[in-house]
């Protein structure tokens, strides 16, 4: 029989070989923002600050991108830029890309559920994702992501839900917006006191994904995590430049996304 040790190490050798090739691990510490964990000097980067101090405790009590994108390479495409936007194409979406980001988000969560519930003080209790306004309801390719996530607890009152667009879901702007959603009245009793993980994939500025926690915050949720496949790098940009110029180190699954390192429990 197949220890749950030797399972994990049997899943982090799969993405190991699916994906370690273009996506690294994201970082925690010294030299990367503590939010969005993007390279910055500071505790928190400029738009991460900003937003603390315009919403304070109602944003995301713990935000974990996964794994870094390198976007705009000069005179590529980086296969991690490939993967995140292939998974999605409205039209031909990539299936390979598909389920090696729905692994991602399952190997996340089984292996590192115990540590995100152990930094939020609780396991979570309902489960959303982050829409657009192309595609606002759950034919999103994220709500394919949020159904990958790990009932390890196997917690028959675990609710799904999908958050209802609000006036601001048209809106370009990619700050965070307190009615860029809405949770539907038949969610808001299942939201009202409850630890609730949100899934996204692709954090860019953090804009919609912070959106969906102060909607989520505003409803009544006690706790909101914000679980992300990619934190998006980009070459165009200075304070990016250096990270996205030095060698991928193959990502690693049994890295938690919370410490950055070792497992907290």
């Amino acid at each position: 029989m197949t220890s749950q040790g030797q399972f994990e190490q049997q899943v982090s050798a799969a993405l190991f070989a699916q994906v370690g090739g273009f996506f690294s691990n994201t970082q925690r510490g010294l030299g990367f923002c503590s939010v969005c964990t993007a390279p910055d000097p500071n505790h928190l980067c400029g738009q991460c600050g900003s937003q603390r101090a315009t919403f304070g405790d109602q944003l995301a009590d713990q935000t974990l991108p996964l794994a870094y994108v390198r976007g705009w390479m000069p005179g590529y495409v980086h296969q991690s830029q490939h993967h995140v936007r292939q998974y999605k194409h409205p039209d031909h979406p990539s299936e390979r890309c598909v389920a090696d980001l729905q692994t991602m988000i399952t190997a996340a969560t089984y292996i590192h559920g115990k540590c995100i519930a152990h930094a939020a003080g609780r396991f979570w209790e309902v489960i959303t994702f982050v829409p657009s306004k192309d595609r606002p309801d759950d034919t999103h390719p994220t709500a394919g992501l949020a159904q990958c996530v790990t009932n390890y607890r196997n917690v028959p009152t675990q609710r799904h839900i999908t958050l209802a667009p609000g006036p601001s879901i048209t809106s370009d702007d990619r700050r965070p917006m307190p009615d860029r959603f809405a949770v539907p009245d038949e969610h808001r009793a299942t939201v009202k006191g409850k630890h609730v993980l949100v899934i996204d994939d692709t954090w860019v500025s953090g804009g919609k994904a912070q959106s969906a926690a102060l909607t989520l915050k505003t409803a009544g949720a006690s706790t909101v995590s914000v679980l992300c496949i990619a934190r998006w790098l980009s070459h165009r940009w200075s304070e990016h430049r250096a990270y996205v110029e030095t060698p991928v180190v193959p990502y690693n699954a049994l890295i938690c996304p919370v410490t950055g390192g070792a497992c907290p429990t």
